[in-house]
C-alpha cells in the first residue's frame, strides 16, 4: 500500500488539517459569542472568531509538526521515542504560546512589553487544557500510524500468500502431469500389445491434444469449465480405447456451468481415480457418471463408479491428495468426499464455491 497511501494522506493532510481546525474554531466562536450575547457587555460574532483565531489557527501546524514527529520517529527503543516526543512536548507548547500572545499582541495594537505578561497568564489558566490538546492529536497520529502500518503488512502479506499459493499449486500441478501421462501412456501401450493400432494411434493424437492443453495452460491457474471437459473427454476416449466393453461412460453438464471458472486441472485427478480404480475389475463393468449442477452459489461435481466388493470409499494416490491440497489452500470452505453409494458403488462429491476462491 505503501507508497500510493502515503502519496494520498500527503495530499489531503493539510486540507483535512485546515478543515478540523476552523471547524473546531468556528463551533468554539459560537458557543463564546450565545454566552456573551445576554450578557451587559455583548460582542459580535466576528470580533469573538477573531480573538480566538490564534489560539486555533496555530494548532494547524503543531499538527502538522506533530505528525512528522511521530512518522519519523522509528528509533528502535522506546526509550529514545519518549525522549524525543517529550522533547517535543517542552519545545511546542512553549512556541506555541509565545506564537499565539504574539499574534493577539500585534493584532490589538498592545505593546510589545505586554507579551511577557500575557504568556505567563496564558501558562497559567491554559497550559492544562493545551496539554491534553496535545496528547490527543499525538494519539490521533499514532492511531494513523499504527493503522497505516497494519495495512501496509497485511497488503504485503496478502501478496506473499498469493505468491506462496500459485508457487505450491505449481509444484502440486508439476507432480500431477507426470502421474497423469505415466498412467496414460500404459493406456497406449496396452492397445499397441493388443495389436489395437488405429485405437493407439487415435489415443496416441488424443493425447497429443491434451499435452499441447497442458502446454497452453502452463501459466493460467484457471479454466473454464467448459474447457475443463474439452481435456476431460480427451481422457474418457483414450480410457474407453483401454478397456473397451469394461467402461461406460455418460456425462452431464448443465449449460449454465460451462463458463464457471474453476482450478486448472481440478477435476481430472477426481475422474482418473474413478476409471483406473473402477475399470480394472476382473468381472464387472465400470459404470462411470458425472454430473456438473450449480445450486445456490456452489458448484457441484458428482461422480459414481464401481469398485471391487473389498474396496473401501476412498481416495487413491498422489493426484486425489494434490486435489486435496489445492482445495485447502485455494477455499474457505468447500467438500470433497467420497463415499460407498450402495454395494460395489462409489460416489464422488466435490462442492466448491462460485467465484470464491481466496487467491
Amino acid at each position: 500500500m505503501s507508497d500510493s497511501m502515503n502519496v494520498h494522506l500527503s495530499r489531503y493532510f493539510w486540507v483535512v488539517t485546515v478543515f478540523v481546525w476552523l471547524s473546531i474554531h468556528l463551533i468554539i466562536s459560537l458557543i463564546q459569542h450565545n454566552a456573551l450575547t445576554y450578557t451587559s457587555n455583548p460582542v459580535n460574532f466576528a470580533a469573538v472568531w477573531w480573538k480566538l483565531a490564534p489560539w486555533f489557527g496555530n494548532w494547524i501546524w503543531m499538527t502538522a509538526i506533530i505528525f512528522l514527529i511521530v512518522r519519523n520517529n522509528d528509533s528502535p527503543s522506546f526509550y529514545k521515542r519518549l525522549a524525543c516526543h517529550l522533547i517535543g512536548l517542552i519545545v511546542l507548547l512553549p512556541l506555541y504560546w509565545f506564537t499565539c500572545v504574539t499574534m493577539r499582541t500585534l493584532a490589538n495594537d498592545k505593546p510589545l512589553s505586554s507579551i511577557a505578561e500575557t504568556l505567563l497568564r496564558v501558562i497559567s489558566n491554559s497550559a492544562l487544557l493545551d496539554a491534553c490538546i496535545y496528547f490527543a492529536v499525538l494519539g490521533l497520529a499514532f492511531g494513523i500510524r499504527f493503522y497505516q502500518n497494519a495495512m501496509t503488512k497485511q497488503v504485503e502479506l496478502n501478496h506473499v500468500n498469493e505468491l506462496l499459493i500459485k508457487e505450491q499449486l505449481k509444484t502440486l500441478r508439476s507432480q500431477l502431469n507426470p502421474h497423469f501421462i505415466f498412467n496414460t501412456l500404459n493406456t497406449i501401450v496396452s492397445l499397441v500389445r493388443l495389436k489395437r493400432d488405429a485405437e493407439a494411434v487415435l489415443a496416441l493424437t488424443e493425447l497429443s491434444q491434451m499435452l499441447r492443453k497442458i502446454l497452453e495452460n502452463k501459466n493460467t491457474s484457471e479454466a473454464s469449465i467448459k474447457d475443463e471437459m474439452i481435456f476431460i473427454n480427451s481422457y474418457l476416449a483414450i480410457q474407453k480405447m483401454r478397456f473397451s466393453d469394461k467402461l461406460n461412460t455418460t456425462v452431464e453438464v448443465e449449460e449454465n456451468c460451462l463458463d464457471i471458472v474453476i482450478p486448472n486441472m481440478l477435476l481430472h485427478p477426481l475422474v482418473e481415480n474413478a476409471i483406473q480404480h473402477g475399470s480394472q475389475l476382473q468381472r464387472t463393468v465400470n459404470n462411470f457418471h458425472m454430473a456438473i449442477t450449480r445450486d445456490n452459489g456452489m458448484l457441484e461435481v458428482r461422480m459414481t463408479n464401481n469398485v471391487g466388493d473389498k474396496d473401501e470409499a476412498k481416495g487413491f494416490g498422489i493426484g486425489l491428495g494434490n486435489t486435496r491440497e489445492i482445495l485447502e489452500r485455494l477455499y474457505t470452505h468447500f467438500q470433497l468426499e467420497i463415499k460407498q453409494k450402495y454395494k460395489g458403488t462409489v460416489e464422488t462429491v466435490l462442492s466448491i464455491p462460485i467465484g470464491g476462491s481466496n487467491v
